[in-house]
């Protein structure tokens, strides 16, 4: 960390603004990592002394049994940020959704596709542009595009890649038929 504020604080720092921006997206990394590291030791250090407590004879297993949850909970989040150590996990993404050669049917799907993956955006604080849409015919779209913006979205993502199929009694068929799309 040293090191890198040396380097930002130098003159020259920003004559080559995609190394100075580089430099300062693996500082905040860094420091994202510090900072985990610090609460799973603070976080630690107050389990072990509940447990202190409770071995005296002292009335603390609800919060001995609350922070034990809250550091699994953090433990969690640290396994699964190790997980997305790649290098690209960290960054945006973008999403491309395509209706396939189903029609209607099809292009009904990708729509609530699409809205599937708003919603987990919005729920997961990701920043979302709808970049492209083209709609279908008669219902549905026939492809759309969204640039999904914040950390680790492209890490989460880049595991939704191939066909998604849904096969239901289709509302477009009057003969009520099982379609797949």
């Amino acid at each position: 960390m040293d090191k890198i504020e040396a380097r930002s604080g130098s003159e020259d720092f920003w004559k080559d603004p995609e190394a100075a921006q580089k430099l300062l997206q693996r500082r905040k990394r860094l420091e994202s990592d510090l900072d985990l590291l610090k609460r799973l030791q603070r976080q630690e250090d107050d389990t072990r002394v509940l447990v202190e407590w409770l071995e005296g004879g002292e009335d603390v297993e609800k919060d001995l049994k609350a922070a034990l949850d809250a550091l699994d909970q953090t433990l969690e989040g640290a396994e699964f940020q190790k997980m997305l150590g790649g290098e690209h996990d960290r960054a945006s993404a973008i999403l491309t959704i395509n209706s396939g050669a189903g029609g209607t049917e099809s292009q009904d799907w990708a729509e609530m596709l699409l809205r599937m993956y708003l919603r987990w955006c919005d729920r997961h604080g990701y920043k979302r542009d709808l970049i492209d849409l083209q709609p279908g015919e008669e219902a549905g779209i026939k492809s759309a595009t969204v640039l999904v913006q914040g950390e680790y979205a492209y890490g989460y993502l880049s595991a939704e890649v191939g066909v998604h199929r849904l096969v239901r009694i289709s509302p477009f068929d009057s003969a009520a038929r099982r379609h797949t799309s």
